[in-house]
């Protein structure tokens, strides 16, 4: 019997993936961040609506607790999210850097 909570948690991941959609179609988001999304938010509707997923995904890679064992992968996937973030930030530092540096070489040739 599906409970309450998740048709919320479905409803709420088919929500959220159509804002990626969107993002998408306004070439907001690359084809390889709409395929991230798209798995996240797939996934979550997957262990939402068969739940005993996780105890079997758990218990084949060594984690008694299938709650420990999404944890451990939410970790690792915000710590990807960081990484990427850090990346893009760096991006636009050194970009910011060299559009500084080109106004101010030309300000100063005047």
């Amino acid at each position: 019997m599906i409970e309450p909570i998740q048709i919320i948690v479905a409803l709420f991941a088919l929500f959220a993936w159509s804002r990626a959609l969107l993002r998408f179609k306004d070439r907001e988001l690359t084809p390889g961040e709409f395929v991230f999304w798209s798995v996240i938010w797939f996934s979550v509707i997957i262990v939402d609506i068969i739940p005993n997923i996780i105890n079997y995904v758990s218990s084949r890679v060594g984690i008694n607790r299938p709650v420990d064992f999404l944890i451990y992968l939410s970790i690792i996937v915000l710590f990807y999210m960081i990484f990427r973030v850090y990346v893009k930030l760096d991006k636009f530092d050194q970009q910011m850097t060299k559009l500084v540096r080109d106004i101010a070489i030309k300000g100063k040739k005047k």
